[in-house]
């Protein structure tokens, strides 16, 4: 009870400090005081008396546990002050500094205790970067990669089942952006671009919901090359494998259009022969 105590009245000093605007570390506290209560800090709710507390204030809170690893080079409370320096800049917001503090954490310490949650933690960061189906993909690639990871890893983690969710969601927004781009290359007529864009969807990401709209998208790509004999393929398997899915009742419509119709076979010249990439 007197620990409690001693530390709740640690808090409560550091943050009066803090909101009168002082940056400057408490002296005369040893490592484990000063870690518990940054944490403390971090674990404070905002609010309170508006004329009292004015939320908390990050930069203090860093300069601690910044002091705790100084100080305290050698002590497990150094080691642990890094990984909530993590988890400050999560709590900013700060998702990308976020995550390569929980990086740097797991590569001087990858059989720590807290591992599990630093991985986890890294994970998350990067999904909270994650943009809209148009932006670059490598905050999606990374936080796919760390999810995985960290099942891989942790298998008995009681995150697992998150992490499994935030996989799905991935690979469904990495999905979503190979069709969208197809779509761009479909609106200029570049079916040959298109039709490779919605085959990487059908390829590698057949386990998504976006399976269904790809296939459907990739046979009339291939129509609209008159690959009829491609066209068939895909759409027959559409209707077949997604009966109840609305892009089998266009697949079917689209097959009817195209029943009868034959892939135009260009006769090969020579020169075509010799410069086929593939004989080399």
């Amino acid at each position: 009870m007197n620990k409690y105590i001693t530390l709740t009245f640690l808090a409560f000093s550091l943050m009066f400090v803090v909101n009168c605007g002082s940056r400057s570390v408490p002296k005369g506290l040893n490592d484990q005081e000063l870690y518990e209560a940054a944490v403390e800090m971090i674990n404070k709710k905002s609010g309170g008396f508006p004329w009292i507390f004015r939320g908390k204030d990050y930069e203090t809170i860093l300069n601690i546990l910044k002091e705790v690893q100084l100080r305290y080079t050698y002590s497990p409370y150094a080691t642990l002050a890094e990984l909530r320096v993590g988890d400050v800049f999560f709590e900013k917001e700060e998702y990308e500094q976020a995550a390569i503090e929980y990086e740097e954490f797991l590569k001087g310490h990858p059989a720590h205790p807290e591992a599990s949650y630093a991985t986890f933690q890294l994970a998350r960061s990067y999904y909270r970067l994650i943009s809209t189906p148009d932006r670059d993909p490598t905050y999606t690639r990374q936080a796919l990669q760390w999810f995985t990871i960290f099942i891989e890893k942790y298998p008995d983690s009681p995150n697992v089942a998150k992490a499994e969710k935030r996989i799905i969601k991935c690979r469904q927004r990495l999905a979503r952006r190979e069709i969208y781009i197809g779509n761009f290359y479909n609106r200029r007529k570049n079916f040959e671009a298109a039709a490779f864009r919605y085959n990487v969807v059908v390829q590698e990401y057949s386990d998504t919901k976006q399976m269904p709209e790809a296939m459907y998208l990739l046979g009339r790509a291939y129509a609209k090359q008159d690959e009829f004999d491609l066209a068939r393929a895909t759409l027959s398997r559409l209707v077949q494998s997604y009966p109840d899915e609305k892009y089998a009742n266009k697949a079917s419509s689209l097959l009817s259009d195209i029943e009868g119709k034959t892939r135009p076979v260009p006769e090969e010249t020579p020169e075509e022969v010799l410069e086929d990439p593939s004989q080399g």
